[in-house]
């Protein structure tokens, strides 16, 4: 049985002719009568029966009329509901942060999204992880894009710049370097560090900044978050090499540019084969556009 046969059936049942049915259905007669056979045939009974010329349909074929008026009216809510689907009207995206990285992005691109299309049923769901977690989010397609550091390792995901952000260094604000206007890689290393830890895309970036092995640096402490990083910092425990993001205005510590000035990248991911839907198409372009976006 396919749409075909049931769509020549359903004419037939409502005209009762089989001339009149093949002339609305534009197909030969025999067409149709061949079609009738098969759901006969297929079913294990009639489905029509004959009065002077005039085709009615059998109790079996009754049932099957009720039957088939579900499943074109499924299938025409079906092509419906992914017609809005590939227009863009209705979806899902999920999207990874890694760290402080989509803080103020992912907001503003939500922000601009529901702007452009008001009227759109989208869910948007946002997680967080690091840039190795992210990475295999995306690539076990439990997340549509990322926003994170560059993986260097994972060819089968493709990396973006959206941002950069220039990394500095924090200190509390009685520590010796406190009142300097830069500071030098030389400086930072008199002094035990607080720093990311392996899983964090910035765990190599801070040892490339200041020229040495990531061994030969004194780790005070390694921490993941940002926060508890800034912390510890105003604490005491330590100094620490940072991107300049917008938390570490909250705390009573000194952030100190580099002499020479050197960057953290942030990048949009996503798997380079995976068919994204069409609103994580959109998403992925308001990302790349972030640096423009406005609230």
């Amino acid at each position: 049985m396919n749409l075909n046969q049931l769509k020549y059936f359903m004419v037939l049942a409502r005209v009762g002719s089989y001339s009149e049915a093949a002339y609305q259905l534009n197909i030969a007669q025999s067409t149709l009568s061949q079609a009738i056979i098969k759901l006969e045939e297929e079913f294990e009974t009639p489905l029509f029966y004959s009065e002077k010329r005039v085709s009615y349909l059998t109790g079996a074929g009754s049932i099957l009329e009720k039957e088939a008026q579900k499943i074109i009216g499924n299938v025409i809510k079906s092509k419906e509901m992914i017609a809005q689907y590939l227009n863009g009207n209705v979806g899902n995206v999920t999207i990874g942060v890694s760290g402080s990285f989509g803080v103020t992005i992912v907001p503003q691109v939500i922000k601009t999204y529901q702007r452009f299309h008001p009227e759109n049923l989208v869910t948007v769901k946002v997680v967080q992880g690091n840039t190795n977690r992210l990475v295999q989010s995306i690539r076990n397609h439990d997340i549509d894009l990322g926003i994170c550091s560059y993986s260097p390792r994972d060819v089968d995901v493709q990396f973006s710049l959206i941002k950069r952000e220039p990394y500095v260094v924090m200190t509390s604000n009685n520590h010796e370097l406190a009142n300097q206007n830069t500071v030098s890689e030389q400086d930072v290393l008199k002094y035990p560090i607080i720093t990311f830890s392996a899983q964090s895309g910035a765990y190599y970036d801070v040892a490339n900044i200041l020229g040495v092995d990531i061994n030969q640096l004194d780790v005070a402490m390694y921490v993941d978050d940002s926060a508890m990083m800034a912390a510890m910092v105003e604490a005491g425990i330590g100094i620490a090499v940072i991107p300049r993001i917008y938390l570490l205005e909250n705390f009573n510590i000194a952030i100190l540019p580099f002499e020479t000035v050197r960057y953290r990248d942030v990048y949009c991911a996503w798997l380079k084969y995976q068919l994204l839907s069409p609103v994580a198409k959109e998403f992925r372009s308001l990302i790349q556009q972030s640096a423009n976006i406005t609230l």
